[in-house]
């Protein structure tokens, strides 16, 4: 008798610039599909609002004040959901999708042997923010 495995995959990915319309087509799907979402405080409410009820959705960054959690508690959280079989989205706000946070995630989640990808939320949508704040 074969067991079958069910794989979920992490997908590490900026909020954008915070408006809901600048975020990439693939990003937004994602968010849509999204079992497990751990987002930065940072993140706006409207790209929040693209995420699907039923899905669990976590503030890391609270998560770390009230309970003392550390980096290694979030990476723990990504690769439990994951090995559930869950599509799971770390979603940090523009400023902090860091090579370094980005690096240090993949790492992990690597080896874990956990399927992962950086989503990114590409240079367009930066420019777009850009103009529409010189504008004002």
């Amino acid at each position: 008798m074969q067991i079958s495995i069910m794989r979920g995959k992490v997908y590490l990915m900026g909020a954008g610039p915070g408006a809901a319309e600048l975020l990439p087509a693939e990003a937004v799907s994602l968010l849509r599909a999204a079992e497990v979402v751990l987002h930065d405080e940072a993140v706006s409410p409207e790209v929040l609002e693209l995420v699907s009820a039923s899905a669990q959705v976590r503030n890391v960054d609270r998560l770390i004040e009230s309970e003392a959690v550390s980096q290694d508690k979030i990476l723990s959280l990504l690769i439990s959901a994951a090995r559930d079989g869950r599509q799971v989205v770390r979603l940090r706000s523009v400023d902090t999708l860091s090579p370094e946070h980005v690096a240090e995630e993949l790492e992990a989640l690597i080896q874990a042997d956990v399927d992962c990808e950086v989503i990114p939320i590409g240079r367009q949508a930066l420019a777009t923010a850009a103009g529409k704040n010189s504008a004002r």
